[in-house]
């Protein structure tokens, strides 16, 4: 294989070392090596962001635009004043 290609697909990933070991572990469980395991993590944590970006975009797409309101400047009507004081229900 072309060296060039093969600096392209590698890389050095620095993971904490309990994180190694739990992912180590269940690959162990999984029968898969720990690269296999990483890729497939990676593999479904980039389909997991574009579904949710997806849904996001056809959610705003769908949602109804806010009604517009009128502008705090603008003028309710007149104050109305009450000629005496509302009576209390009981007593």
């Amino acid at each position: 294989m072309n060296d060039m290609i093969k600096r392209k697909q590698s890389f050095l990933l620095r993971l904490p070392l309990s994180v190694r070991e739990q992912a180590m572990k269940l690959a162990l469980e999984e029968g898969t090596s720990l690269n296999f395991f990483i890729s497939m993590a990676v593999s479904e944590k980039i389909t997991q962001l574009e579904i949710r970006r997806e849904a996001s975009q056809r959610l705003a797409a769908v949602r109804p635009q806010p009604r517009q309101s009128y502008p705090s400047s603008m003028p309710l009507g007149p104050a109305r004043r009450m000629a005496e004081p509302p009576k209390p229900m009981y007593g």
